[in-house]
């Protein structure tokens, strides 16, 4: 393809994604350049991948998506941002198959926590052993608890537009798009932000970028872990070392975050904390 057509594309899509209200999949971009008959193309999204990724104007989000580096989104300093900090604990870990049986959400922001949501949540399906002995819930537990259908339009209200945290953001963020889908429900308009990926950026020399691992080397509460509502509130208390730490080298806005693993980190050490993690 000549280079006058690629930079054309280029601009064509940054103009897409800069008037765009939040980061967009390949999919829709393609949509975008190529038409509605062609966009859903593996070779039209590999395309896309092509074109954006050497181009430093675009940006890949945590739940990759993809905006550009002047988005307003982007711009928001750390305390005008609404970090939702969520955590699911499911039946199993297949998309579509599998399904929720507990949901914990801790809000901040800033640093400040505004709100917070739990709730158990009915299944149908059976809940394997492995997952009754990790999590102590069983069926007798779910008895009379919501349904996702029940909770959805307050989860929508919760999560929709806001910054969507979770520690591994491949999880739980395409796992309740799914579901908000098989319920025809509106579409989960959120972006992701991972905890996992900015620990392992900012604390490169850690032993394990766990999160039980982190809550002892922060020492923030999780207890008990593998329960939606303390995971999401250890995740919550490792987001607030993250902004303390990335407000201490400079950084200030969410797209800082996003581009957090371009900084160089050669010469950073590691936090007290996060030393005596490793003895």
């Amino acid at each position: 393809m000549p280079t006058n057509d690629l930079e054309q594309l280029r601009a064509s899509a940054h103009s897409f994604l800069l008037a765009a209200d939040r980061p967009q999949t390949i999919q829709r971009i393609g949509r975008c350049l190529f038409g509605a008959r062609r966009h859903e193309l593996p070779e039209t999204q590999a395309v896309v991948a092509t074109l954006l990724k050497p181009d430093p104007r675009f940006i890949e989000t945590h739940d990759q998506r993809w905006t550009v580096r002047s988005h307003s989104l982007l711009a928001q300093p750390f305390d005008q941002v609404r970090f939702v900090v969520v955590d699911l604990e499911t039946t199993g870990s297949v998309i579509g198959v599998d399904e929720i049986i507990e949901i914990g959400i801790v809000i901040l922001q800033g640093m400040k926590i505004v709100e917070r949501f739990a709730s158990l949540v009915w299944t149908g399906r059976t809940i394997p052993p492995w997952v009754r002995r990790l999590t102590g819930i069983d069926k007798a537990a779910l008895r009379g608890a919501p349904t996702l259908a029940d909770l959805a339009p307050e989860l929508h209200q919760l999560l929709d537009d806001a910054v969507f945290v979770a520690h591994d953001i491949r999880f739980d963020l395409p796992f309740l798009r799914w579901e908000f889908a098989s319920l025809d429900f509106y579409e989960l308009r959120a972006t992701g932000l991972c905890t996992l990926r900015l620990s392992q950026s900012l604390w490169p020399g850690l032993r394990s970028h766990s999160l039980p691992e982190l809550a002892r080397s922060f020492g923030v509460n999780h207890d008990p872990p593998h329960r939606a509502p303390a995971d999401a509130a250890a995740t919550a208390g490792i987001l607030r070392q993250i902004l303390k730490e990335a407000s201490a080298i400079g950084l200030t806005t969410f797209g800082d975050l996003l581009c957090l693993d371009e900084v160089a980190n050669d010469d950073w050490s590691d936090p007290p904390a996060a030393e005596a993690a490793k003895s």
